[in-house]
Parts: structure tokens; sequence; C-alpha cells
């Protein structure tokens, strides 16, 4: 560091005591340094004490944004209700679900192909029932872990929407029955509960990133349930460069 550096340094109060005593050496030698010195300090004490200029009040606009919206609050503790009974809902559509993939497995379900071999009609049915009960097995997952729901979207709504198209023009061809086409109201439930759960759980976030949105957003997880919270997973979703809520609040 040169000397100007350093007496610069040491106006601001950022110099070492080894460097200051230098400084000062310096500048009893040097009359250029020492003018320097004289000048930059009268500037420091005159900026210091100069009087602030008042500025137009903002407070009006910009309080509104610092609120957090309707949804902010929705995913804080206020949705919490709202958010347990979603899942324990989704809970039940998985039941649902699992139910109706037994039906299928069993053979005791609306049959896939009713008009086919007898060889042919017990391998589809169970197929179609083994798809039930891996959808039951995402459904539930979700319900016991909501921060999953948004992961579980992509492979659900492409899914439903093929099936729902195929469903329609089964029917307006009459290629399927009006009994068929109800089994599946369950996997649109869930489909529905995961996405609105999804949207309350708030915008996925990559590893390492701060997360972003309103600070009073909780952790929904199994706690929610009674099914006791893990503290491992816990800190897995706080992050590894996370700070305290009070300390995000008070930021």
């Amino acid at each position: 560091m040169t000397s100007v550096e350093i007496l610069s340094a040491e106006l601001d109060g950022a110099a070492t005591t080894e460097e200051r005593r230098r400084a000062r050496l310096h500048v009893d030698g040097c009359a250029s340094c020492r003018d320097w010195y004289r000048e930059a300090t009268a500037l420091t004490r005159a900026v210091r004490v100069m009087p602030a200029e008042s500025g137009p009040d903002v407070t009006e606009a910009v309080l509104p944004a610092l609120r957090p919206s309707r949804l902010d609050r929705l995913r804080g503790a206020r949705g919490r209700p709202l958010r347990l009974g979603l899942r324990w809902l989704l809970g039940l559509v998985a039941l649902l679900q699992f139910g109706m993939a037994v039906l299928y497995l069993t053979g005791a379900g609306v049959r896939v192909l009713p008009g086919a071999s007898h060889g042919t009609v017990p391998h589809v049915d169970h197929e179609t029932g083994a798809w039930n009960a891996a959808l039951a097995v995402v459904l539930i997952w979700v319900a016991l872990r909501s921060r999953h729901a948004a992961a579980q979207l992509p492979v659900l709504a492409s899914f439903t929407g093929v099936l729902g198209g195929l469903c329609l023009l089964d029917l307006l061809t009459d290629r399927v029955g009006l009994g068929r086409v109800l089994s599946h109201v369950p996997v649109l439930l869930g489909l529905t509960l995961v996405a609105v759960l999804a949207v309350l759980r708030g915008p996925e976030r990559f590893p390492g990133f701060p997360e972003t949105g309103y600070a009073g957003a909780e952790s929904d997880e199994a706690g929610e349930l009674g099914l006791g919270s893990d503290p491992a997973e816990a800190a897995e979703s706080e992050g590894p460069g996370s700070s305290p809520v009070a300390h995000r609040a008070s930021a």
C-alpha cells in the first residue's frame, strides 16, 4: 500500500497500528503528503458534520411492496390449516386410488378389455392395477412429504392429460363405458390436490441458492400430520448457507 492509501485508510478507521505508525513517520518528512492529509482530514470532517438533505417521502410507495401477498401468507403459518387439510384429503384420495388398484389386480373391478381373449384380459388388468398402485404411492408420498409436490407434477400431469384425452375420444366413439371412465376420477383429484400443494409450497430452488419469497413461510412437513419431523430433513431443507428465520426477517 502507498502512503496515501494508508492515510486514507486511517481516516476511515481501517488502518492498523503499524500502518499508522509508518504513515506518521512518512508524513513528518514529506510536505506534499502532509498537505494532502490536512486537506483530506478537513474534507472528511466537513462531510461527516454536513446536515442531511431532506428527500422525498417514499413510505407509501415502498411499504405496499414489502407487505406479503395473500399467497405468501398462505405459504406461511396462516395457511397451515389449509395445507394440513389438503394433505389429509390427498391421503384419502390415495387410499381410494389404491383400492382401485386392488380391484384391477384381483379381477373384481371394471374390466379393461371385456371382449378380449381369456389370456389377454388378466395381464392387461394386472398392468392397469400396477399403474394405479404406483399412482397411489405417489399421492401418499406427497401427502406425507409435501415438499415433493412440484417434483411429482410432470409425471402426474402428463399421465392425466393423455389419459383424459383418450377417455374423451373413447367415449365419443363408444369404445368404453362410463363406469370405466369414472374409475379415473381419483387420479384427477390427486393431480388437482398435488398442484395446489405445489403452489402453496412456493417455487422450487436449486441447491445452494438462497430461498426467496415471504420470510414468514414455514416448512410444511410430516410434523403437521402428527407423524413427527426428522431433524436431519429439516437441516437439509434449510440448506448449508441459510440463516435463521429471525435473521432473514430482520434483514
